[in-house]
């Protein structure tokens, strides 16, 4: 959505203090052929600068980087706030390298404005807060509406359990050739989806602190012999086996697959470059194979220098809320920011999960009425349980690595009929434990 700009409002090094006022270091500047992203982001600073008199932003484009974070921090060039992983958090709180902000975001009152659900994400057993999730998303399942209508099977009422998931499949591949269900299997996206997969079925694929891979479990092969079924017994799964995600999008828009795992926020993609037909689209829940509802979630979140003083902290948080949740919390900037979507053709009113709390996503929904150009009736079966299912994180550790051995493990399942899955995940298990080791 482009960013309208209002006057609304209430670090190489962490940020300084001078008898002038506070200077705070911005993290994640754009790179300079972003052009509009920077004059975006340097009227906006202007604006919460006129507005905070006191407040001097640098803005820099440093970034997280796993690499170099140790010798950042040791060397006092963090900036006083810059984005993230949420696969990161969890460890930096217990590494202590990243500052507690619960009495901030307290003080400020943005903290009564978060959704918990989504907040857990940067927070320690204890309860405190230690940064602001921005952006984040929750895996469901997207469904073709006009298959499920041909296969006899009712658009309204998508499958809720991965039986219900196989069962619909069949009956799809029955009525129309169409592939029931596929998934993704290339370039870490199918690790990615088969991780989302797992936790529906109860499971993990690596232990809380990521020092060990957990592949050889009931819950992951619950999900392997599963698709197992769907390909080699159902022959609901299609062809196509070596699956990366743009193809398999470009397949699910043009209506050769029936189900995929997917996110809300690949909508737009699918409607305005793909040109599916928006009334075939269904977006619903992740199904689940127990009585708990989970699902993958990730995203990312501001996190800031445990050298920032208090007044650099709080500087920090006014700004995060200026700038990245302003529409939430001010009509005029949510009606600008609809009207200028609508006029660029872009999609108004998706649903998504979002990380501020329900009532003020509600109020967003309400502004923004007359410009929402998405049928929200057929995103029904997710947006009923997205604040209400536990969010489970992205793997701590080499993710990316984790997702590409899981990308050969269901290529083979796919394309193996008879493999042997205690000594595939066995195997899978000790080349992702050994990279972790490293």
């Amino acid at each position: 959505m482009a960013i309208a700009l209002t006057a609304c409002g209430s670090s190489a090094g962490s940020g300084a203090e001078s008898g002038d006022g506070v200077t705070i270091v911005v993290g994640d500047r754009p790179s300079p052929d972003q052009t509009e992203a920077l004059a975006t982001l340097d009227t906006m600073i202007e604006q919460f600068e006129a507005a905070h008199p006191d407040v001097t932003i640098k803005s820099v484009e440093t970034k997280w980087e796993a690499q170099t974070f140790q010798a950042m921090l040791a060397g006092g060039t963090m900036p006083t706030v810059m984005n993230v992983a949420f696969t990161e958090p969890q460890s930096l709180i217990d590494s202590g390298q990243i500052a507690d902000i619960t009495d901030i975001l307290e003080e400020t009152g943005l903290a009564d404005k978060l959704n918990p659900a989504v907040t857990s994400v940067v927070q320690d057993d204890a309860g405190r807060i230690y940064g602001i999730p921005i952006d984040v998303y929750s895996v469901g399942l997207a469904y073709n509406r006009d298959l499920f209508e041909q296969a006899g099977l009712d658009p309204d009422a998508p499958p809720t359990t991965w039986d219900e998931v196989q069962e619909a499949a069949a009956a799809i591949t029955a009525a129309t050739g169409a592939a029931g269900y596929a998934t993704f299997t290339a370039d870490n996206f199918g690790g990615w989806m088969m991780t989302a997969a797992v936790a529906g079925f109860g499971g993990e694929v690596q232990n809380a602190e990521g020092t060990k891979a957990t592949l050889n479990t009931p819950e992951v092969k619950g999900y392997l012999e599963t698709i197992q079924a769907m390909r080699w017994q159902d022959n609901s799964m299609g062809s196509n086996f070596v699956y990366s995600a743009e193809p398999a999008k470009h397949d699910f828009a043009a209506g050769k697959v029936g189900m995929i795992l997917n996110l809300a926020f690949d909508y737009p993609g699918l409607i305005l470059n793909y040109k599916m037909d928006p009334e075939h689209y269904g977006f619903t829940a992740l199904p689940q194979a127990t009585d708990d509802s989970r699902t993958l979630t990730g995203g990312a979140a501001k996190v800031f220098s445990p050298k920032a003083s208090p007044e650099e902290l709080e500087a920090a948080v006014e700004w995060i809320e200026f700038q990245n949740f302003q529409q939430f919390f001010d009509e005029d900037t949510a009606v600008a920011n609809a009207q200028a979507a609508q006029a660029d053709g872009g999609i108004v009113g998706l649903p998504v999960l979002s990380p501020v709390s329900d009532d003020a996503y509600k109020q967003l929904q309400t502004w923004i009425e007359p410009y929402i150009n998405v049928n929200r009736e057929n995103f029904a079966g997710y947006t009923a349980v997205a604040d209400s299912q536990t969010l489970v994180p992205e793997p701590r550790s080499k993710a990316q690595e984790t997702y590409a051995e899981l990308d050969k493990v269901l290529q083979t399942v796919l394309t193996k009929q008879d493999v042997d899955l205690d000594a595939l995940l066995t195997q899978s298990e000790e080349t992702i434990n050994a990279k972790l080791a490293r």
